[in-house]
Order: structure tokens, then sequence, then C-alpha cells
């Protein structure tokens, strides 16, 4: 496949190991999701559905329900000891956990090296769900790929301390890291219930906004799995937009048809994350939010 070419959804999974140059038949590539929550069971439905044998790690309570939807389930908490043979060997793991009650550095310090030190050696290429909370800019200006991070919050440390372990680790020898902005989609759409609510909006309406809508980042992570040449890159995954907190409010105001709300503190302009090298890398072509808000019929 070459670089750059773009992919469809239903055909990216089954065409090619990323480690190597042999052309895969469908539906022989295994996948491993760890973190099958509302960006992690976007991306396993994608692989199951072009005939994909998909493994996803669930606590415990979604087993059933993982079962139904056609995928293998994998009773996994990362945030506990991963036990010698607890996961299976597969061409493709996906690292997108969730919170879910653990601190950041539960998941993406220690929770990460445990699954990496417990992945099979015939493992393939391990895609790292980071955050473009590691830049810490608040000034308003531009930052990709390059820029120095710094991140003042605990989430972007703990991303930036993930990536360094993965790509330190023998598994970073065909890793990619996707530093996610700010996901958005049905079920979750930013700031819409204090809008519905009339309560305050927190943070200062100048500050700019990084958002990605969920099925392009999934769309994305399938895409990065599937090209061979972005091995041992990171990427910047956002809609590139960059629009103002006030802007952002003002196109769910208009959905919703309410009053504006008001908007209390917050003195910085944030940062706005360009996406040119996944773009041009990883062919995304995100969705504007306000046309994502209207397919979303908020």
């Amino acid at each position: 496949m070459r670089h750059g070419r773009r992919v469809s959804a239903s055909r990216s999974p089954g065409l090619r190991r990323s480690t190597s140059d042999r052309w895969k038949i469908r539906g022989s590539v295994r996948r491993l999701v760890v973190g099958c929550g509302y960006l992690g069971e976007r991306v396993a439905r994608i692989w199951r559905d072009a005939g994909d044998e998909v493994y996803a790690t669930t606590r415990g309570w979604r087993v059933k329900a993982l079962s139904r939807a056609g995928l293998r389930p994998v009773t996994l908490d990362v945030t506990h000891v991963v036990a010698p043979g607890a996961l299976p060997a597969v061409d493709t793991v996906v690292f997108a956990v969730g919170r879910s009650g653990a601190t950041m550095f539960d998941i993406h310090g220690r929770g990460l090296r445990a699954v990496l030190d417990a992945l099979p050696g015939s493992t393939g290429r391990v895609i790292y769900v980071s955050s473009t909370g590691v830049y810490a800019q608040d000034t308003g200006e531009w930052v990709d790929e390059g820029s120095v991070c710094e991140p003042t919050r605990a989430g972007g440390r703990a991303c930036l301390f993930g990536e360094r372990t993965l790509f330190a680790h023998v598994r970073g020898r065909d890793a990619v890291v996707l530093r996610l902005a700010g996901l958005y989609g049905e079920g979750r759409v930013p700031h819409m219930a204090d809008v519905n609510a009339g309560r305050p909006i927190v943070g200062s309406p100048n500050a700019y906004l990084n958002l990605i809508h969920v099925e392009d980042a999934a769309r994305t992570i399938v895409t990065a799995a599937a090209f061979g040449s972005v091995t041992g890159r990171t990427y910047n995954v956002s809609d590139g937009r960059s629009l103002t907190r006030g802007e952002y409010v003002a196109l769910v105001v208009k959905r919703l048809r309410v009053s504006p709300p008001v908007f209390e503190g917050g003195s910085g302009l944030g940062k706005r994350v360009r996406n040119d090298r996944a773009i041009h890398e990883l062919d995304l072509r995100p969705k504007p939010p306000s046309l994502c808000l209207d397919i979303l019929r908020i």
C-alpha cells in the first residue's frame, strides 16, 4: 500500500501486516483493543465488520455484551498486575483506556507498561492513544508534533510519560502515537448539558477548543494500523479548525434554540493544534463541528 493513499474503513484492516510486505487474507488479521469504551468499541466494530478476529478488554461486567457484538472479550484491569499469558498474540494492539475511576498515571504509566510487558513476543504494531493535553501552550499559538511538550496537568503529564514508555520499550519498534484532541460525537457533546440547563460555561469564550469527532478518530486508528510507513511516528488527531469556546457554544445554542449562556473564569487562550501530518500521512479528513452537530441533530 502506498504511503498516503486513501484507505476505506471496510478494506484497510485486512490488507497488510504493518511489520512486513506480505498481503494477508481478509479476515485473518487479529486485533486487540485495550479499552473498549467510547472510542475503542468503534474501532473494534470497524475491524469486526472487515472480518478480523477482534479481542476487546473489559474489567468483567461487559463480557456478555462484547460477545454478543461479535468480539472476543478479555477480562483485564490494566491498573492491576497483568498475568503472563493473559493477552493473545495479535497483529495490532490499540491502547485506548479511559479513566474509569483510576488516576491517569495508573492507566498511562503503570497500566500501559504492564500491558506492554505482557504482550507475546510475536505482537505486531502497537497504537497508543495519547492526548493533545501534552501541549501546555496557552497564548493561542499553533502547535504541531515538533512543539515543546511541558504539560502542567496530570492527564497531559501521564500521556507524555506513556508515549516515552512506549517508544523506549521493545514493543516500540513498531509503534504509533496518536495525540487526540477532545472527543465528541453521539452521546458526548461538550457543553450541551450546561447550555440546555442555562448554567454558566466555565472558561473564557475567547479560548480555543481542539476537537475531533469520535468516528474520525476511529478511522484514523484503523488507518494507522494499515499503513506500514508510519511506524515510530507521532500524530496530532484534531479537526484543525480550533474554534473558540464562544464560537463552538454558539453552534450548540443555535441547534438547541435556547438563550446564550454566560461565561465564567478563564484567562488563557489555549492552543491551536495543527493536523497537517495526519492529513498527509494518515489521510485524515475530519468533518467540521458545524456539520457534525447537524448530523447529531442536537
